[in-house]
């Protein structure tokens, strides 16, 4: 085809024209000094390695705070630990292997209930102390009393333990009636997220602590840098402290020099456990990398792009149309559709092979929906599945995906274990069996009264596609389906 006909097409003047200045861009580049080449270097790194480092860790060690978290939220809503409470708290033996048998499941450093009436403190290891108000250690259990919140993360010395540093996830139990009846929870020992830190700055080749808001460093690779002031890390010329300790929910950005070298350092406020994240840049080392790949970086984003270029003229000439034509919106619920959760699916799976994060499905079908449809009609139908979503919706965390398989099933896919994820897909069940979705005006015999989730989970394994993946999870659901409805089943096999 002509050169002159083909460019008649506008989408290929447009290709044609990012060709143009693409290639372009890179020629041009490579007639810069290294000063251009600094200044790249330099707003990449703030930019981009900065903030995506930083926020990583903290992604990162905020999803390990959710097993334990979910755990100790079990124990607060545990019916025999409420009951044992309820009766007198006369045989230590059961609180203690209660607590024990978590201990050993879950490997936490550290599992604890304490009693609001008798002010007794349980450990794995059995009665610990009697709390007092005039104690320093105990301050936590009445300000949290106090406080009206249903949990709260502590990060204090275990007595039960030799003081060692631990988290603690402390949940409030409280009684049918609503009365408060102490707190539950576990511990993680400090020297856990130590090593997680440790293992974050070997990956991303760059400086990571944890700094409380006084200003101590309380997490260093290196341990004689721990309780140390913040000060003797960041040297003469760092910023103010003041400024440094008092970011807030928007992280901030910070250059400084440090014995001669260009330093950049992001730091981020972690609410879980009331600490900043401080990641920092030996920018002079990253430029000495940058001046010796210039050239070669130059010549390869060339040939890159050249080729990139190519692929591009055949795919989108190629597929375009198929590309125009994916919907991946459900039009009723407004969730994404069978269509959007298999692209899902692709991204999650890869995460697991090349990241190793967990990645669970949760497969859901509507209890009791067809009879809703059949005494009232498809439109209060609609109505329930759009009701379901939102709960559903509003229940699941902010990077956990909702989507509409097909009919009244929904699938949740969340990066989690399977045992996690069936804690999380009790909890969607419970959520949708105690929520009146008929609503108040309703008759009592009302269709809609009745409708609950039958849900079945499975975890991506080694070797497992989406399909595969998603059989599982069905044949699971389906368990549910034969013993009932109204529950939830593990896909173990």
């Amino acid at each position: 085809m002509p050169v002159g006909k083909w460019l008649r097409n506008d989408r290929n003047k447009l290709l044609f024209t990012l060709g143009l200045i693409l290639a372009g861009s890179f020629a041009g580049v490579s007639f810069f000094n290294y000063w251009v080449t600094r200044d790249a270097v330099h707003r990449e790194i703030v930019l981009n390695g900065l903030p995506l480092t930083r926020d990583n860790i903290y992604s990162e060690l905020s999803s390990e705070l959710v097993k334990p978290m979910m755990i100790s939220s079990s124990m607060a809503t545990d019916a025999f630990l409420v009951d044992w409470v309820l009766d007198g708290e006369r045989d230590i033996g059961k609180i203690r292997r209660y607590l024990k048998g978590i201990h050993e499941r879950y490997g936490f450093f550290s599992t604890f209930f304490v009693s609001a009436s008798t002010r007794r403190y349980y450990h794995f290891k059995g009665l610990h102390k009697i709390i007092r108000e005039d104690d320093d250690h105990d301050v936590w259990f009445f300000n949290f009393a106090g406080s009206g919140k249903e949990y709260r993360l502590e990060v204090d010395v275990n007595e039960a333990a030799d003081n060692v540093l631990t988290i603690f996830m402390n949940f409030r139990v409280t009684a049918p009636d609503g009365g408060f009846l102490g707190v539950a929870g576990v511990g993680l020992e400090m020297d856990q997220v130590a090593e997680m830190v440790e293992a974050y700055q070997e990956k991303y080749d760059r400086s990571i602590y944890l700094v409380d808001p006084a200003g101590v460093i309380q997490v260093h690779s290196d341990p004689d840098m721990v309780q140390r002031d913040l000060s003797f890390q960041l040297g003469d010329e760092a910023p103010p402290m003041d400024e440094l300790l008092g970011v807030g929910d928007e992280p901030a950005n910070f250059q400084f020099e440090r014995r001669g070298r260009d330093i950049l350092l992001t730091v981020r406020y972690m609410s879980e456990l009331k600490w900043l994240i401080f990641v920092e840049q030996d920018e002079t080392k990253a430029l000495a990398s940058a001046r010796r790949n210039f050239v070669r970086t130059v010549l390869v984003g060339l040939a890159a792009s050249v080729c990139i270029l190519l692929v591009t003229l055949v795919a989108v000439n190629g597929y375009q149309r198929k590309v125009e034509s994916v919907a991946v919106r459900d039009e009723l619920t407004g969730i994404i559709n069978r269509r959007g959760l298999e692209q899902e699916l692709q991204r999650a799976i890869y995460a697991w092979r090349r990241y190793e994060r967990p990645c669970s499905l949760i497969l859901m079908d509507l209890d009791g929906f067809k009879r809703v449809n059949d005494e009232l009609g498809h439109l209060a139908g609609d109505k329930v599945l759009v009701e379901v979503a939102r709960r559903i919706g509003e229940a699941i965390r902010y990077n956990d995906v909702l989507a509409r398989w097909g009919g009244d099933e929904l699938v949740v896919l969340t990066e989690n274990d399977l045992e996690a994820a069936g804690l999380l897909a009790e909890r969607l069940r419970r959520e949708i069996f105690e929520a009146d979705l008929a609503g108040a005006g309703a008759a009592a015999e009302d269709p809609r009264r009745k409708v609950t989730l039958c849900c079945g989970v499975a975890d991506y394994r080694k070797d497992d596609g989406a399909d595969s993946l998603l059989r599982r999870a069905d044949r699971a659901m389906y368990q549910c389906k034969a013993r009932g409805g109204n529950a939830v089943a593990l896909a173990l096999e």
